[in-house]
């Protein structure tokens, strides 16, 4: 992962600080992340502060989520309630080359500042701080108490104090060559020692001393400079940044200072080229890699988001994959106890023949017998009966009469409790397939869809709500009820809908027909009733969880075998047959479905079948682009 590049913070501090700035907003939309909206009379933008341990940063870009969680948050909350009614007066660095940037916030334009908002970018140790205009500290994202800390506490109502500044040069471009690259020389010196004095007192034994380079040097010679920031510089000058500086020509050293004053002159001036490498997912701000971005700020937040909304995906489908686990594992066994209760509940003939046998021969029954020698009345076999010898043998036959009636009852109240318990069972198992097939990543799209599954989840009483659920349903309502009047009114979905994952994952078949294929069972379930149209060809491949696949015709077309062989080849690669050579897939109108009462979400009825076809998961659009 690369580091967030010191000029990030310089052109902060260049684009924010207009006068015109006004009317903050706060949100936080996760634990670790302070969104500021600032107005202005023209246009609005959303700053975001993010003291996350591996996606920390400072910049502007998209605006957060609907289903934000501001108020679960009391960082947010304070300082909500601390910049009410204050306007942005300006963004800086308060020590230069450090990678903390201040905020200044007011009652209006020229004002002293009464609020400051210091954020600190320093990987796992990163932080936000909210205080006074006299420094004390109201509140903060990340508290340090003594025992964390002998250098410096961040609690509230301390004084607060900027990070221990780091050691290294101020760079400057009046620099003359010579002085440069003698300090970068003494610096890869000063470097490999102590990397060879902490191996040798890791071992406990004399060890070869590290080689001295150019990366080492460098970063160590100079503040604000990061090990990839001189890599790029390297690359552009032609030189290896692992050799040792002794190594190096003099026109070595020319093209590596030009890089050098090259790169000051872009931090000074604010002329960035935003790029970044689509293989490695490095990125650069002086235009070394082939794609560009809009800015330094699209790109920033693009690469961090991206690692951030990883973790937190990784994150939700471990507890949801687990949560369903432990589900199954409940389900299964209420199944099996309900058919252990059947099949005791299919001896209540052969207890009630036990007791009309010996009721019939009471008459030959001596007193306190403990066994009854008769004959089967269906075999005509002598058979032993065992009796109870402190019981009559009327008492010893009513008793097994309850017992048979008790039998007949438990089939008609247990054989309910079994069908549910198989429903319920059946659609965990569709939960785990779903989860299963879901990529790696956490891309946008496919958070969401994890969301959608996680309030299914919840709204199936599987999982407890989460603490800030309510928030989130209250946030995003109004967000759903515009998607679902559009998704009502037009087809396909808009852009905005596919983009968040909201909408089933589309394709095209031979004949140019859509096919749509749900990623879980609240779409499912949307896909079968509310998008699919009378008419519509509906698949899902038969005995087995999968998602619902739907062909969207038009009016006086119908598809070629061709088509339905693409759609069902989609619909078996998206189900438990996905690993399997072939699959049986069913095939039916969209009218021909029904919700039967109590259906979990994505269960469907299908009263008329129009045939089936054979499927080959393998040779589906979804496995092509698998494998590429």
């Amino acid at each position: 992962m690369q580091s967030m590049p010191f000029v990030n913070f310089m052109h902060t501090a260049y684009t924010l600080p207009l006068s015109i700035l006004s009317g903050v907003q706060v949100v936080q939309p996760d634990k670790f992340t302070l969104t500021l909206r600032l107005r202005t009379p023209l246009s609005q933008g959303w700053l975001h502060l993010s003291w996350h341990p591996t996606a920390a940063r400072v910049c502007v870009g998209q605006p957060p989520h609907r289903g934000n969680v501001t108020e679960a948050f009391s960082f947010a909350e304070q300082a909500t309630a601390q910049l009410k009614g204050l306007v942005l007066l300006s963004a800086q660095l308060p020590v230069p080359w450090e990678r903390v940037v201040q905020l200044d916030f007011g009652t209006r334009p020229g004002d002293a500042p009464s609020r400051q908002l210091f954020c600190e970018v320093m990987a796992k140790y990163s932080n936000v701080v909210l205080t006074t205009a006299e420094g004390s500290i109201l509140q903060c994202g990340y508290q340090v108490g003594g025992a964390m800390s002998s250098l410096r506490q961040v609690q509230q109502g301390r004084p607060y104090q900027l990070p221990p500044a780091v050691n290294g040069i101020p760079p400057s471009a009046a620099e003359p060559l010579n002085t440069w690259q003698q300090n970068i020389t003494q610096a890869a010196s000063l470097a490999a020692a102590k990397r060879t004095a902490a191996v040798a007192k890791k071992q406990h034994s004399s060890s070869s001393s590290s080689q001295e380079t150019v990366l080492a040097g460098a970063t160590r010679a100079y503040m604000g400079v990061s090990p990839s920031l001189v890599e790029e510089l390297c690359k552009t000058a032609g030189v290896n940044p692992h050799s040792r500086p002794d190594s190096l020509r003099s026109q070595d050293w020319c093209e590596l200072h030009g890089a050098w004053l090259a790169w000051l002159d872009r931090l000074h001036s604010g002329n960035f080229t935003a790029c970044s490498c689509p293989s490695t997912g490095k990125f650069s701000v002086i235009g070394i890699y082939s794609q560009q971005h809009n800015s330094v700020h699209d790109m920033i937040d693009g690469y961090y988001g991206t690692i951030q909304a990883g973790e937190v995906y990784a994150n939700l489908h471990q507890r949801l994959s687990n949560a369903v686990k432990q589900a199954l594992k409940k389900a299964r066994g209420k199944v099996y106890s309900f058919q252990q209760q059947l099949a005791a509940a299919d001896g209540a003939a052969a207890v009630q023949k036990e007791a009309d046998i010996i009721v019939a021969n009471l008459y030959r029954i001596p007193p306190k017998a403990s066994q009854l020698e008769a004959e089967d009345w269906d075999t005509g076999a002598p058979i032993l009966l065992q009796l109870d010898s402190t019981k009559t043998p009327m008492e010893v036959a009513e008793g097994l009469y309850k017992k048979a009636r008790k039998l007949r009852r438990a089939v008609d109240a247990v054989q309910p409790l079994l069908e549910g318990a198989q429903q319920e069972l059946e659609y965990l198992e569709t939960v785990e397939l779903e989860l299963s097939q879901m990529p790696p990543g956490g891309a946008e799209q496919e958070l969401a869809a994890l969301r959608e599954v996680q309030e299914e989840l919840v709204e199936s009483k599987i999982i407890k709500a989460p603490p800030e659920a309510a928030l989130q349903a209250k946030a995003a309502a109004k967000g759903r009820k515009a998607h679902k009047k559009q998704q009502k009114s037009s087809f396909p979905p808009s852009a905005a809908a596919a983009a968040d994952g909201r909408g089933p994952r589309q394709y095209a078949s031979p004949g140019g027909f859509a096919v749509l294929v749900g990623r879980n069972n609240k779409q499912n379930d949307v896909l079968s009733h509310q998008i699919a149209r009378p008419g519509d060809i509906w698949m899902h491949v038969r005995g087995m969880p999968g998602s619902h696949t739907v062909i969207r015709l038009d009016p006086g077309r119908e598809p070629a075998q061709e088509d339905l062989q693409y759609a069902a080849d989609l619909a078996a690669w998206f189900s438990k047959a996905r690993d399997a050579g072939k699959a049986d897939v069913i095939v039916a109108r969209a009218e021909h479905l029904k919700k039967f009462k109590g259906a979990k979400p994505g269960q469907v009825l299908v009263t008329k079948e129009e045939g089936n076809v054979v499927a080959k998961p393998s040779q589906s659009a979804a496995a092509t682009d698998a494998d590429r």
